[in-house]
């Protein structure tokens, strides 16, 4: 059996990263078993790429979700996306760059931030950091934090003020909100490898308790609400987390 490492949950979600999120739905939405196991210690020097998700799949390890799901369909299968169409094919593709290489940094806003925002974490770093003393912990979450940040700047968008990066986030929230339209899935009944980026992006954006307005904004799309709630409930009811109403 596959196994692929994470970080930790958090927020009834399968981890607290969208994109060891994004291969969990992946997996789920392929139908092929896997166990999700947490990195131990958080020791990302001991993962191929200084990231995770990682998988190992009987000895061969692969990281970064694209190689992880290029992979997959090489070995196991394209049970996804074997009936898209070129265009479709390429539709799919752009999607989940924005969302990976975009709408990833609009996640960030929402946690790091601003300081109250980023304290909501103080619970899942009492568990994730567990092996370190109390009084010790201070140091890595700052230097956490602060790599994060430096990151956001590097991109690009931490260069924009609260209100520019809230405003980009709207747009791309639109783009998804209106191609979706009242299909179950973005590409009609099915669904496709692109509704396990989607999904996991949108759920780290709707169903967290950071008070950003972008999280207010995605949860005031009724179709992305009912969509990932959709998803929730065919691959993640041993959550407990389907919602109906968000702030």
């Amino acid at each position: 059996m596959i196994r692929m490492y994470g970080f930790i949950p958090a927020w009834g979600l399968p981890d607290v990263s969208p994109y060891v999120s994004k291969t969990d739905c992946y997996l789920r939405m392929s139908g092929i078993p896997f166990k999700l196991e947490t990195l131990h210690q958080g020791d990302l020097t001991k993962t191929p790429k200084g990231k995770l998700p990682v998988i190992d799949d009987d000895g061969t390890i692969v990281a970064d979700t694209v190689l992880i799901e290029m992979y997959l369909k090489k070995k196991y299968g394209d049970v996804l996306d074997t009936d898209l169409s070129p265009r479709q094919r390429a539709t799919s593709i752009a999607f989940a760059r924005m969302l990976d290489e975009s709408f990833y940094w609009f996640l960030v806003q929402t946690r790091y931030r601003r300081d109250d925002d980023f304290k909501l974490y103080d619970p899942i770093w009492a568990e994730f950091l567990a092996f370190v003393p109390v009084n010790e912990r201070a140091g890595p979450v700052k230097e956490f934090r602060d790599r994060l940040l430096q990151q956001f700047f590097h991109s690009g968008k931490g260069r924009n003020t609260e209100a520019e990066v809230e405003a980009m986030a709207r747009q791309q929230i639109d783009a998804i909100s209106d191609f979706l339209g009242d299909q179950d899935y973005f590409f009609g009944a099915h669904p496709t490898s692109v509704d396990a980026a989607l999904y996991a992006n949108l759920t780290h954006a709707m169903f967290v308790p950071f008070p950003s307005p972008i999280c207010r904004y995605a949860n005031s799309k009724s179709n992305l609400l009912a969509y990932v709630n959709r998803i929730q409930a065919q691959h993640y009811m041993q959550f407990d987390h389907q919602r109906s109403t968000r702030g």
